[in-house]
């Protein structure tokens, strides 16, 4: 285990309230309920968990989630990135009393019952402390995959499993794409020429389950076999809407929601450049 967060005793009139409480595997449902499936999903570890208060004040909360590496605290970060930038951490959002940060292996949610001047300005200070003995660490390079133009950058969310998959974006009931902890996955919204284009880039650990993937989403979301393999194919689905898919080595790349197939291909063909 690494190191354990440095909850100040005070910040700005605010004070430690009661003992740490932690959090590990086996019990976070304890402290979060269903929500702690999200965490889990990228490999959390232990959560860390202080109480503040001020007589004048609203409480705050502060969350430090340890995760086993650098790329899935970021992770954990995409899924609800935008906010204010307050300048703290190697990512971080603020928004009605809440600031939620990325540095290193380490994901921080910052909460103040009340959005006040004095209670953000506490919030911020006290993520200064909490973050800045932890060494930087890098993101996904999965990302850097995706084709830039016309890419929303606040869209990109990057995953591992259905939990997040069902969170973001619903194909069906079962694990159609077979995501595991094995598996990354990066999503994003595109808007060429005023369409909201949705894609999703798997990586496999081999070429062989991008293919299996690939045909089971043929099966279950087109509701169709595929006669033979082919590298990129385009279907035309309910409300003249179009989806596409590429299976290039290792790498499953899906389109969604186009209303032209032009865009569709073009976007496809375009990523498997990049791949």
């Amino acid at each position: 285990m690494g190191l354990r967060p440095g909850f100040p005793a005070e910040v700005h009139g605010w004070r430690a309230a009661g003992m740490t409480r932690v959090y590990g595997r086996d019990d976070v449902f304890e402290y979060m309920n269903g929500a702690g499936e999200l965490y889990l999903a990228y490999d959390f570890q232990r959560v860390f968990v202080q109480d503040y208060g001020r007589a004048d004040g609203p409480r705050i909360v502060a969350e430090a989630y340890e995760m086993a590496s650098s790329e899935d605290a970021w992770g954990v970060f995409t899924h609800d990135p935008e906010g204010e930038d307050v300048g703290v951490g190697q990512g971080n959002a603020y928004a009605v009393g809440l600031l939620r940060l990325w540095q290193g292996r380490w994901f921080f949610r910052i909460l103040a019952e009340s959005d006040t001047p004095a209670a953000k300005a506490a919030v911020v200070s006290l993520a200064r402390v909490l973050a800045g003995p932890i060494p930087e660490g890098p993101r996904a390079t999965l990302p850097d995959r995706l084709p830039p133009e016309n890419l929303e950058p606040a869209s990109v969310r990057y995953f591992h499993t259905q939990v997040s998959l069902n969170s973001l974006y619903y194909l069906a009931d079962g694990n159609v794409l077979g995501l595991s902890p094995a598996t990354e996955a990066v999503l994003g919204v595109y808007r060429p020429k005023g369409e909201r284009i949705t894609f999703l880039l798997v990586r496999y650990p081999d070429s062989r389950r991008a293919k299996e993937a690939c045909r089971e989403f043929d099966r279950v979301y087109l509701e169709r076999e595929v006669a033979a393999e082919w590298p990129l194919r385009i279907e035309a689905i309910e409300g003249g809407r179009h989806v596409g898919a590429l299976v290039k080595g290792e790498f499953l790349a899906l389109v969604f929601d186009a209303r032209s197939r032009a865009a569709c291909e073009g976007l496809l063909r375009e990523a498997g450049r990049r791949l």
